[in-house]
């Protein structure tokens, strides 16, 4: 099972530090959401016009396969699809030049007065034109399961109008498990063959219907049941550490869960 991590867990890192302790800890990769901070595209400093090529050359000597870029496009508002498009299309551009197999968009909500097929389209839209955009890269487009699209339904519904070779589904096993909790197979069942990459976290259901975020290990998900499931049926991916450290700050620094989870799973697999 290849194992990376999100940068979205070490905010304050720099370009170099990710790349060190991926390395130090054993990762096999690395899946960027933002650098120092930055999470545009285009935005983060290494990887601007002209030091694309060192970037990607720190990263081969380093022996860390850059995986994938994780944007914040997400298309269920119409007054935002051109800035989504805008940035799922900069995302789209650094990945085909630093060797990245994906770009992460979102659906992302549908609220309760919403008409849900409409959104649904319109969420299908917008991956659709990034899809053909991207074509010929290498680069994937990959909706997460997040947010109000943790429906088997919903994203089902998206890839049954995008019809294109290089989308596919990024499976956050935190999200299914707020909908499915121990039903997960189900879900699972359903999105299978549309599952391109993962990512895992962990937390603790509680009584009030809330979840609590918490260590690798310490919560609720069945995390080892689901790898021996996609290990079982040869899936070919990344299960990536998404350590919310960037959105929860109160969490336990990287330094302490990146080695961690590594060594969870790996005990265990």
């Amino acid at each position: 099972m290849k194992l990376s991590f999100s940068t979205l867990g070490c905010p304050e890192w720099s370009y170099e530090r990710v790349l060190e302790e991926a390395a130090r800890n054993g990762y096999d990769g690395v899946e960027v959401r933002g650098i120092l901070g930055e999470m545009k595209a285009e935005k983060i400093p290494c990887f601007a016009l002209g030091r694309q090529q060192a970037a990607r050359h720190m990263a081969e000597a380093a022996g860390v396969k850059l995986i994938g870029f994780g944007s914040s496009a997400s298309f269920h508002d119409p007054a935002k699809l051109e800035g989504a498009l805008a940035d799922g299309r900069a995302a789209i551009d650094l990945a085909h030049a630093l060797g990245m197999g994906f770009v992460r968009v979102f659906g992302d909500k549908v609220g309760p007065e919403d008409d849900e097929e409409e959104i649904i389209a319109r969420v299908a839209e917008g991956v659709r034109e990034l899809c053909r955009y991207a074509a010929g890269t290498g680069v994937a487009v990959l909706q997460e399961v997040h947010g109000d699209f943790n429906l088997a339904r919903r994203v089902l519904g998206v890839a049954d109008k995008v019809q294109e070779d290089n989308f596919g589904f990024l499976w956050d096993a935190a999200h299914s498990d707020k909908t499915y909790g121990d039903d997960w197979p189900e879900f699972y069942a359903a999105i299978r063959p549309l599952v391109k990459h993962v990512h895992f976290k962990d937390h603790v259901r509680q009584p009030d219907g809330t979840f609590r975020l918490c260590s690798t290990g310490e919560g609720d998900i069945p995390l080892i049941p689901i790898l021996r499931a996609l290990e079982k049926d040869g899936y070919a991916g990344y299960v990536s550490l998404e350590w919310e450290k960037a959105w929860h700050p109160e969490l336990p620094a990287a330094e302490e869960e990146f080695p961690h989870f590594i060594r969870y799973i790996r005990e265990r697999m």
